[in-house]
């Protein structure tokens, strides 16, 4: 049915365009236009009801196309188009996906936990990995990276000492100071010999020039673009980005988290002089499902989803047996994105918030919640839960900042408590319940990393690195201002009424 009404007002089109260029003198083309504008509208506004959206989805574009027309339209043409559409087009490379999961599965990795956990880290561990997450990995030792100094500091001395490949993913990187030292590094080694793959996503990364680019392929370093935005498929992909922040170093090594490559991830930025971010650094057998998500994304950018590509990776040069004995505790790690079959992050980010029985802690730079991620948080605090949310106290979007916002009142009115970081932008994307669980990764708390983007997440079962979560957000607490029902309810009307309007908007961001 989708298909044949886009095929209608596609022919419709094509018809009228005919119609004046083989006789103008019919129909003038301000009244033909007059007439095709109206049909069109509508057209489009049919199939967003028949495509079955969420209701807030569905009213946000009425309301977008009714009030902004021109504006509306060529946002639809960019943003609009489903999941649904993205999923056809990216239909086949799914299933290779699927197989190469296969393929790597078939491979004896031995994740199980050689010590067991409690009852509910098993539970949840079960049932996020029913829910698309990966399998539950043991002998993994986690380390907590706040900020940006010790991010790359990291990072940097990691590189230097890679002996076999380099496999590094960003959303953002930056040909600034440290997006140039950690591409001289690359370089470096890529001399010394190491393979080195380097995957940047076409929309985040758009600054990128060729100039600063070609040095590295010069180097031999194999440099792909994820989804450019001068594609061809420009329609089906725009509003589908890779999110994800992945570096993995001899398939032992892994980092991922909140920061991208840029100095204003290092307080360089005169509009954010304090960044606040967090940072994962993975070594052991958590490492096997963070080198098969890179691997994915590789080769669907590359177009080499076929078996001859996959078998380079299948010898214990990527893959090599690996585990950390004094590790305690167990990590799993999560992807999803607008291909998958369900929105694993956020079913299993509700699945660990809705076991809470003491507290619920959430650090996140935009927080815009579907309705059944708001409604669990309400209740959890209605029930005498203590959740917690930790938000910028300076926002990069006035969109998203006051979209955002529009959630407070029924959060605060429930008994949530909210915490806004003082003159800083608050990157970090944590998850932390009853001081036991974690999650720490890419993704936001949002409509768009849910359902949108390629994201990933490490969620961390009874690891010392929890504490270290913990201790993190007690001294944020410290540093933040708590936004109180009463000082925020003295808000303008003025305020409210932009809240209400990007609230109405918030499912297209």
């Amino acid at each position: 049915m989708k298909n044949r009404v886009v095929q209608l007002l596609f022919v419709f089109t094509i018809a009228a365009i005919m119609l004046i260029f083989l006789n103008k003198s019919i129909i003038p083309l301000s009244t033909l236009i007059g007439l095709l504008w109206p049909i069109t509208l509508i057209g489009i506004a049919f199939i967003i009801f028949i495509e079955n959206r969420s209701p807030q989805s569905t009213l946000a574009w009425f309301l977008v196309l009714t009030i902004l027309p021109v504006i509306g339209l060529l946002l639809y043409l960019l943003f609009g188009r489903s999941r649904w559409r993205r999923k056809k087009h990216l239909s086949r490379s799914e299933e290779k996906r699927k197989l190469f999961r296969e393929l790597l599965a078939g491979r004896s990795f031995n994740l199980e936990p050689s010590c067991p956990l409690n009852e509910r880290s098993t539970y949840l561990a079960q049932v996020i990995q029913k829910f698309g997450g990966g399998p539950l990995a043991n002998e993994t030792a986690t380390k907590l990276l706040t900020n940006g100094d010790e991010t790359f500091t990291e990072i940097l001395q990691t590189i230097e000492n890679a002996t076999h490949h380099i496999h590094i993913q960003y959303y953002i990187y930056r040909s600034d100071e440290i997006g140039t030292s950690i591409r001289d590094a690359l370089i470096r080694k890529a001399k010394s010999g190491v393979i080195i793959r380097f995957l940047y996503d076409g929309l985040g990364s758009s600054k990128l020039r060729r100039s600063f680019l070609q040095p590295m392929k010069e180097a031999g370093i194999e440099v792909v673009e994820f989804d450019s935005i001068l594609s061809p498929w420009l329609l089906e992909t725009v509003n589908y980005r890779n999110h994800r922040k992945i570096v993995i170093v001899d398939g032992a090594i892994g980092f991922t988290g909140g920061l991208n490559v840029g100095d204003e991830y290092l307080g360089r930025s005169k509009k954010f002089p304090i960044w606040r971010d967090s940072h994962l650094k993975i070594e052991g057998k958590a490492l096997y499902k963070l080198q098969s998500i890179f691997l994915e994304d590789y080769l669907y950018a590359t177009s080499s989803l076929n078996t001859e590509s996959w078998n380079q990776f299948m010898d214990n040069s990527y893959f090599p047996s690996q585990g950390t004995h004094q590790a305690e505790g167990a990590v799993q790690i999560v992807a999803s994105g607008p291909s998958s079959e369900d929105t694993s992050i956020r079913n299993a980010l509700l699945k660990i918030m809705g076991s809470a029985k003491k507290s619920i802690w959430i650090a996140t730079p935009y927080f815009i919640p579907d309705q059944e991620t708001l409604t669990l948080l309400r209740l959890s605090a209605l029930s005498g839960v203590d959740v917690r949310i930790l938000y910028p106290g300076k926002g990069d979007s006035i969109i998203s900042d006051q979209a955002s916002q529009s959630y407070f009142t029924p959060l605060l009115k429930a008994g949530v408590s909210i915490y806004r970081v003082k003159d800083a932008f608050m990157h970090a994307k944590i998850v932390l319940v009853d001081d036991e669980v974690a999650t720490i990764g890419t993704a936001n708390m949002d409509i768009r990393s849910f359902e949108l983007n390629y994201e990933l997440i490490a969620v961390l079962y009874e690891s010392n690195t929890v504490l270290d979560i913990k201790n993190d957000f007690e001294q944020d607490f410290k540093d933040s201002i708590e936004t109180t029902w009463a000082t925020f309810q003295k808000r303008s009307i003025q305020k409210r009424m932009l809240e209400s309007l990007m609230r109405l908007i918030s499912p297209l961001l």
